[in-house]
């Protein structure tokens, strides 16, 4: 058996809150936190290939890449600080930037990580190819652990041993947008191709609200450059100003947010990326939402035909 292996080095961008045993102890480095980031992008970008009704197809084509409960997935994650690290350090971190509280343990901004994916079974390349673009879908737009859709967990990929399908994260507002159409059609055709191998018939991107979080007609992607000089600044810039209310994501009722919230280098600055899923929930105002980033965060609207387009 040909065994696939693809490694990825890491940079953290901003804290990285993964609880272990202890939620609020200190902060381990778990395989399963990360699968189900990467599960989260490819259901996404399932929802755009083969429509949001394809409940059964949707799982099944899930179950190919990441198992179920009765098989085992062909998919291994292993993560480790990277060699030069020795190991990573961690300190108390505010998941409230802007009102200076909240202290949880975190591993801090600026370590590097080492994830190795690898393919144990006899699977053939659609399979690895998912994975391996769901991967970088999750790295570009969003962050792992806790406050990930507010800019925390925020991860920079600063050196793969595949460039094709996992590339390095850019560090200029032009690259930035060829990287997301580059990522996002990787994504959308490696989805395809797996459920066209699965006989799954493919679908018209949806219009309107998803069942479930998905790519949609309309779906966001908003790129904005704040020049700030750290990316923790220019996450606490949309924290101050962002409405508290149900559309954005809430407590009481329990609902995360369709805005994800990513800090980008652009030009030794940084500014933000924003992610819009448009899916049905109580209190979901997507005029509202979409209002509010184009009145606070003027910038480049990107659209990817088979994401948004």
């Amino acid at each position: 058996m040909n065994i696939k292996t693809l490694t990825v080095t890491l940079e953290t961008v901003t804290p990285l809150f993964l609880g272990g045993a202890n939620q609020r102890g200190m902060p381990e480095l778990r395989p399963p936190s990360f699968r189900g980031i990467i599960r989260y992008w490819l259901r996404a970008t399932l929802g755009g290939v083969i429509g949001d009704d394809n409940l059964n197809g949707l799982h099944q084509l899930e179950n190919v890449v990441f198992g179920s409960q009765k098989s085992h997935s062909p998919i291994h994650l292993r993560l480790s600080a990277h060699p030069k690290n020795k190991y990573l350090k961690y300190k108390k971190e505010n998941i409230l930037p802007h009102k200076g509280r909240g202290l949880r343990e975190a591993f801090g901004a600026g370590q590097k990580i080492e994830l190795t994916m690898q393919q144990f079974q006899d699977v053939d390349e659609i399979t690895w190819n998912v994975a391996c673009t769901s991967l970088s879908l999750a790295l570009t737009f969003g962050g792992v652990g806790l406050r990930s859709r507010r800019g925390y967990g925020t991860l920079k990929a600063l050196k793969s041993s595949d460039v094709k399908l996992v590339p390095l994260t850019p560090t200029s507002f032009d690259d930035w947008i060829r990287h997301i159409e580059i990522v996002v059609k990787n994504a959308i055709n490696s989805a395809a191709h797996l459920a066209q191998s699965e006989s799954i018939p493919l679908a018209e991107l949806p219009n309107g609200l998803s069942r479930y979080p998905s790519a949609t007609r309309k779906s966001l992607i908003r790129l904005t450059n704040l020049k700030t000089d750290s990316a923790m600044e220019a996450v606490s810039s949309f924290m101050k100003i962002v409405p508290d209310e149900q559309c954005f994501g809430s407590i009481k009722p329990r609902q995360g947010s369709p805005l994800w919230v990513r800090p980008v280098e652009i030009d030794h600055k940084y500014g933000l990326l924003f992610a819009v899923l448009a899916s049905r929930f109580d209190g979901c105002n997507y005029g509202e939402i979409d209002g509010f980033l184009r009145y606070a965060f003027r910038g480049k609207d990107i659209a990817v035909k088979g994401w948004n387009l």
